[in-house]
């Protein structure tokens, strides 16, 4: 009877036998797919895992493009798939993790997930860092600009600080602060805020983008709009969320005197770009002019009048009164209407002037960013009549409570939230300062009698709950 033929096996070396091997043969071994044989209750692979490590701790002295820190993560990779988390800690103390640090930062970068490669996990940790930094330097730049402790030029890097992040990242929240900035008392400081928000939204994050716009731009202007519109074509169709692609489309669509197809164009730019009010001066001139909407381009140029007072608009609301006499009483009763009060939030903050809109559950994030604006530039006049701090807090308050997205239906939840949380963050970020030191910008603690958020909401609520109890008891 023929015995059977015997596996081969691999058996791990002596531990005098190390020198003789490299690490690319003791990292093969640990990976070979033969059967294995136990060694003392240990798996042959983990042995030669073991072998490795200890190897490259011993030849740590020695240059060779043997040990690279890709080898170093292969080792720690063939650790997590032949042992358990349990043998982890004695297997790294036996190869000395200090020592494979480069290893083990390439591991690290590994993916851990089923069907994640390596380029997407990368991408979520440098995402993830780049959000930790766009948000403490808008918050920082935001501060600046609030504060009366900070000189010109501290606010001037602040805009240019706003400016990077909202164009290298396409920030809603550097946008927001940049508009409120748009109603500072100096109009300068607002000037350069102007300036870098025609900057943000002409701009793509792809610099590849950008110059194929300006090629464009440069044939349009030579007279070849054939070739200019493929190029305007091709970058709405790859980026069919950015505002400015319809938007130069719109001015080719003009030079060629299609009317229809420019006021589509400028409305799907003024959609993904809610804040453009340079977009709604020139969608409320063609209105006027080609289509006789006179209402709908009232309400384009006082909204982008109210967001940019340096706007030069006074020549085209005139000739708009001119041909709709009828609008003028209007305007100027709203105007009464919509003046500053300390007393009460405006209307056109509450829910009920934005829940109505069809943007608030198609398009949220698009309607969050234009009421952020209308609230960034809110919070700029408070700051600047004086109000009291306990004042601020009913306002915030009123607000807080009015945008509560239990309120509200669960279509418009996204939209809610998005507000509602803007509002809570905000609590007393109004009344902090930031003080120059040197050059950099410390950020001045609030005062410790200053209430917080929270708990002053939570008392407000429990003051009208007893109200309401002795009005039912009496």
């Amino acid at each position: 009877m023929a015995s059977a033929v015997q596996p081969e096996f691999c058996v791990a070396p002596a531990w005098d036998e190390l020198p003789n091997f490299t690490t690319s043969d003791l990292t093969a071994r640990a990976f070979s797919k033969k059967p294995t044989r136990k060694l003392g209750g240990q798996c042959c692979h983990m042995v030669f895992v073991i072998a490795a490590c200890v190897h490259i701790n011993h030849c740590m002295v020695q240059m060779s493009a043997d040990r690279g820190p890709w080898t170093e993560a292969l080792l720690f990779a063939g650790v997590k798939q032949f042992t358990s988390q349990r043998d982890l800690a004695p297997l790294k103390r036996h190869a000395g993790q200090g020592q494979l640090s480069g290893g083990q930062r390439v591991f690290d970068m590994m993916p851990s997930e089923p069907e994640k490669t390596s380029d997407q996990e990368g991408f979520e940790q440098l995402s993830t860092r780049w959000n930790r930094e766009e948000a403490e330097a808008v918050e920082k730049s935001k501060r600046t600009l609030q504060s009366s402790d900070t000189t010109k030029e501290a606010k001037m890097r602040a805009i240019s600080e706003l400016e990077y992040w909202a164009i290298r990242r396409g920030g809603y929240d550097a946008e927001i602060v940049l508009i409120g900035t748009l109603k500072s008392p100096d109009r300068e400081l607002a000037g350069q805020a102007h300036i870098s928000l025609k900057k943000t939204w002409a701009s793509h994050f792809n610099a590849w983008v950008n110059n194929a716009i300006s090629n464009a731009i440069s044939m349009q202007e030579s007279g070849r709009q054939q070739q200019a519109l493929d190029v305007f074509n091709k970058i709405v169709f790859q980026y069919p969320l950015w505002g400015e692609g319809y938007h130069l489309r719109a001015k080719l669509w003009n030079q060629e005197k299609d009317v229809s197809r420019t006021v589509e164009d400028l409305r799907r730019a003024l959609e993904f770009c809610p804040n453009n009010y340079l977009v709604m001066v020139e969608l409320a001139i063609c209105l006027m002019d080609k289509l006789k909407q006179y209402e709908e381009a009232e309400q384009l140029l006082n909204n982008a009048h109210s967001l940019c007072p340096l706007l030069p608009i006074e020549a085209f609301v005139s000739m708009l009164y001119s041909k709709a006499p009828h609008l003028r009483a209007a305007a100027e009763k709203e105007s009464k209407a919509s003046e500053f009060s300390n007393s009460a939030p405006p209307a056109q903050l509450m829910p009920e002037n934005w829940i109505q809109r069809k943007e608030a559950t198609e398009r949220p994030n698009q309607a969050f960013l234009r009421v952020g604006a209308e609230l960034e530039q809110w919070f700029t006049k408070i700051r600047l009549e004086g109000i009291s701090r306990g004042k601020q807090r009913k306002l915030w308050s009123v607000l807080v409570i009015a945008w509560d997205p239990d309120k509200h239906s669960r279509q418009l939840r996204s939209f809610t939230t998005q507000v509602h949380e803007l509002l809570k963050s905000r609590r007393e970020r109004e009344l902090a300062k930031a003080l120059e030191e040197g050059g950099t910008m410390e950020i001045e603690m609030p005062q410790r009698d200053d209430d917080d958020a929270a708990s002053f909401l939570r008392r407000i609520r429990l003051e009208r709950r007893r109200q309401r109890n002795a009005q039912a008891n009496v």
